[in-house]
């Protein structure tokens, strides 16, 4: 038996697709995810050299975030990197963005320094970025999608606060020739690279730096801007914990001045190379929380009506731990005063709570959940830390020795500064 015919489909053929443009490939993807990864990871290490000698609070207060979150990305580009290739960290085959990363911190001054950061490389590496997103294949390359969406995030929001930032800096005459060039410098340095990805056509010549370039050198000094009035301070007894009302003000000034602390593990990551990347993460996270301490005191004070710019400084506390090592710089930090704080933390918390001042409660027990993440990372990296330097002591040796300089200096007051 015949079969009917078939109706003809009313279905309209597909018209053709464009061809797609070439995804990026494997071998490309592995280099463009290293270039990022090696620009934030150089960014943070200088970012961290450049805290204590920043002056401007609200400025040193953005480096402490960046540091942070641009530790976060190369967290994230580690994690993405170790599956596609090994080791995940490599150094970029590309001599010009070396040059640039190791120019950008012989910055003239922080505005120079800020300019070249978030008006030239940050900018770049949003757009480099947001290409790669969704120039790579989408679903086989999900996991480099993820982390750079994130990166991006972050990046963005970064760049709409220091805008004004910056804006405010120009108004008020603190952005000089010399910082401007110094912009412009970066800027042409970064297009000898190709710009972030590499793939730019680049110029024929190398720019030659401006008479503006001043050598970096680690900080041994710890820099305010002008508000701060009481720069020299020594640190005076506290009222006694029974006078409530009086020995809360004294408690949240000091937590003010935690920027110091901020400073010594800021030294500490740009000073220390060679350990496992884990410690630098754990490091820039140290180092952001002790700048939100900080943040925190200034809320309280101002919730209370006081100015915290007015708080004493204690710089030479800076000055004293920088003058050692960076692992006994460390050591004092975390082993000294973060380990010993802990009995006076948990008695203020609970006088807060008789008391009924919930905001200085809740800041307290951050501030208890945040040393003890610091406490951990001393005990983690101490060990570590002493056999990448040579150290000939034991552990306990160690410890040993360097709380007693803490305790017979730190916590007498009578600190030692060497002059050189």
């Amino acid at each position: 038996m015949k079969s009917a015919a078939r109706p003809p489909s009313r279905r309209r053929p597909s018209p053709p697709r464009p061809p797609r443009a070439a995804a990026i490939d494997l071998d490309a993807n592995r280099r463009l995810l290293n270039r990022y990864r090696f620009v934030e990871h150089e960014l943070l290490r200088i970012l961290a050299g450049w805290l204590p000698r920043t002056a401007t609070f609200e400025l040193k207060c953005e480096l402490g975030r960046s540091i942070w979150e641009s530790a976060v990305h190369v967290n994230a580009l580690y994690l993405r990197l170790r599956e596609i290739q090994s080791p995940a960290f490599q150094p970029p085959e590309d001599a010009a963005l070396i040059t640039v990363l190791r120019e950008l911190p012989h910055a003239p001054d922080e505005f120079a320094l800020a300019l070249g950061v978030y008006q030239v490389l940050t900018p770049a590496l949003i757009a480099a970025l947001a290409t790669h997103e969704t120039a790579t294949l989408p679903n086989s390359d999900q996991p480099s999608v993820y982390a750079l969406r994130h990166a991006l995030l972050d990046l963005r929001t970064q760049q709409a606060r220091m805008e004004p930032l910056l804006a405010a800096a120009a108004r008020a005459g603190r952005i000089t020739r010399a910082a401007r060039r110094w912009q412009q410098y970066i800027a042409q340095l970064l297009a000898a690279a190709g710009g972030i990805n590499g793939l730019a056509r680049r110029p024929a010549r190398r720019p030659a730096a401006p008479a503006g370039r001043t050598e970096f050198k680690a900080p041994r000094e710890a820099e305010r801007d002008a508000r701060f009035t009481q720069r020299a301070a020594d640190l005076a007894v506290m009222p006694g914990e029974d006078d409530y009302d009086a020995h809360t003000v004294e408690e949240f000034e000091r937590y003010s001045t935690e920027m110091l602390a901020a400073e010594t593990v800021a030294l500490v990551l740009h000073s220390v190379r060679g350990m496992p990347w884990e410690f630098e993460y754990d490091t820039a996270r140290h180092l952001y929380d002790e700048v939100r301490h900080c943040l925190m005191g200034y809320e309280w004070m101002r919730t209370h009506g006081m100015d915290p710019f007015q708080s004493p400084q204690y710089l030479h506390i800076f000055k004293w731990r920088s003058q050692f090592p960076p692992v006994m710089q460390y050591c004092l930090l975390t082993m000294g005063n973060e380990v010993h704080a802990f009995p006076y933390r948990h008695r203020r918390v609970e006088a807060h709570q008789k008391s009924g001042d919930r905001l200085s409660e809740q800041f307290v027990r951050y501030d208890i959940a945040d040393e003890t993440q610091h406490v951990r990372f001393g005990h983690r990296w101490l060990p570590e830390l002493l056999k990448h330097t040579g150290e000939k002591r034991s552990l306990k040796k160690y410890l040993q020795d360097v709380i007693a300089v803490w305790d017979t200096e730190y916590r007498s007051g009578k600190l030692t500064l060497n002059v050189e």
